[in-house]
């Protein structure tokens, strides 16, 4: 199968301008960081009724991770206080910290000591049998309890909230504002993948592979 894709220019072209930082209709947020080999890659998510999302900031933090300040400002970061338009302010109430790349024991040390604070180490593992989420292991030299996620669960999952085109639950909002953070690059990086129907021994999977692969 050729594969089913989503255009980078068609969620860019829906970029919204909100009232506020934050709109009236987000009730919590939350946070994803990917940890790359020179800087941290966070981005805050507003939820409303319904699933219902926003895109609040997508933030780069550079600096060098077998430091302590890189790990400082990240923290820093996750602490900061959002507004909405009548001064109400929500802090992160939770986080998720990719531990699969080359730094697990400094994401594992980072997100065991803020527990409390539910900032969680997460890993993914790909497979068509892997579900989404499941209870925590503590299996690790820092005793962190890390989630494994099922990535083809997780893509299929925001692939479906993606295509839907009506504002309610289930729809995701991007914000204009350029200091937020979602610009082309953003949107190029969110769409690099398609679904691909691929048949082994004898049974369809679905798969997900980059667009630009052969």
């Amino acid at each position: 199968e050729p594969g089913s894709t989503l255009e980078e220019n068609e969620l860019l072209s829906r970029r919204e301008i909100y009232d506020a930082e934050v709109p009236d209709d987000v009730l919590v947020l939350t946070a994803g960081v990917d940890v790359q080999d020179d800087r941290f890659e966070v981005e805050v998510v507003g939820w409303g009724v319904g699933k219902e999302s926003w895109g609040i900031r997508y933030q780069k933090i550079f600096g060098d991770m077998l430091k302590e300040q890189v790990w400082a400002d990240l923290d820093a970061f996750l602490q900061t206080p959002f507004r909405k338009a009548d001064g109400t302010v929500l802090n992160i109430l939770a986080t998720c910290i990719d531990s699969g790349g080359h730094y697990s024991t400094q994401v594992y040390r980072f997100t065991v000591e803020r527990y409390e604070r539910r900032i969680w180490a997460i890993k993914g593992k790909g497979g068509a049998e892997v579900p989404y989420i499941r209870n925590p292991t503590t299996n690790n030299r820092v005793k962190a309890p890390l989630f494994i996620i099922g990535v083809d669960a997780g893509k299929a999952l925001l692939y479906q909230r993606l295509r839907h085109e009506t504002k309610g639950p289930n729809y995701c909002h991007f914000p204009e504002n350029e200091a937020a953070g979602y610009d082309e690059e953003y949107f190029r990086g969110l769409t690099a993948e398609k679904m691909v129907v691929r048949f082994r021994k004898g049974r369809s999977v679905v798969v997900w592979e980059l667009k630009d692969s052969k």
